[in-house]
């Protein structure tokens, strides 16, 4: 089981595209949460296409923390399907007001402990954190993490954005007991800089790198009709393949965990 964080640093690097692509080929139960403290109602007005969330979201979420009930035991029903009909894959709304922001501060560790009892449930969470502030992210929501992935685009601007803020990510990560892996995923790799430049001037690996491709972005970002044979064209198998990788790395951080903790048992 996993829950991944992806976040940025500014302008419109796609980590709500990239969110939403990764959710739709995920091959496991699956929650796309959207925790963008900088509020937009993204998906609901873009791939959801002005889908009417009944009330449903992290300010429903917020109300039953205030009436002192358990968030694990309801936030599935706080969710919708991604697709219609499709009750593999579900989303959780955002904040429906910027002045509801300040008052989560005490909700994100419970909703952290909720995305946890999904784990527990053979669910993964994809986490939509969207930009990083000025104070980071949300430290529960770190602590829960599996994997932080930080998107950027490969241009002198947003790297120039992606400088200041990634150290602060990886400086909260680094304060956890147990490491929390951190990874880029780049968005129009080569244009100008490869991955291999960036990862090398960053410090930082670079997970996946997914082609600048308008017209199949739209349909994830914008809800635009599909394209004859959307669900198989490149982006779409980008994202297929970057879900298997980040399993896979996720995976075998978790037996290493497991195999260092067994020795250091052994050894007490």
């Amino acid at each position: 089981m996993a829950t991944i964080v992806f976040t940025s640093a500014s302008g419109s690097p796609g980590v709500t595209t990239t969110a939403v692509g990764l959710v739709l080929t995920w091959s496991r139960d699956v929650l796309l949460a959207d925790c963008d403290r900088d509020p937009s109602q993204a998906v609901q007005a873009g791939y959801l296409r002005g889908m009417d969330h009944g009330g449903r979201g992290l300010a429903a979420l917020a109300r039953l923390h205030r009436e002192n009930r358990a968030l694990a035991p309801d936030l599935w029903r706080h969710t919708v399907p991604l697709a219609l009909g499709d009750e593999q894959r579900r989303f959780l709304p955002g904040f429906s007001q910027p002045a509801t922001v300040r008052l989560f501060d005490s909700v994100w560790p419970e909703l952290a402990d909720a995305f946890a009892a999904l784990d527990e449930q053979g669910v993964d969470v994809i986490v939509d954190a969207g930009r990083v502030g000025r104070d980071g992210l949300p430290l529960p929501l770190l602590a829960q993490a599996d994997a932080v992935c930080f998107v950027t685009r490969t241009g002198l601007r947003p790297l120039a954005a992606a400088r200041l803020y990634l150290p602060l990510v990886a400086e909260q990560l680094a304060h956890f007991p147990v490491p929390k892996a951190l990874g880029l995923v780049l968005v129009d790799p080569n244009n100008p800089y490869s991955g291999n430049e960036i990862a090398a001037q960053f410090g930082v690996a670079c997970w996946a790198e997914l082609e600048y491709n308008t017209r199949l972005a739209m349909v994830l970002s914008d809800g635009a009709a599909e394209p004859r044979r959307f669900t198989e064209s490149s982006l779409m198998n980008q994202y297929r393949a970057m879900g298997l990788r980040l399993r896979e790395r996720i995976r075998n951080a978790a037996e290493l965990e497991r195999a260092m903790t067994a020795r250091t048992g052994a050894h007490v």
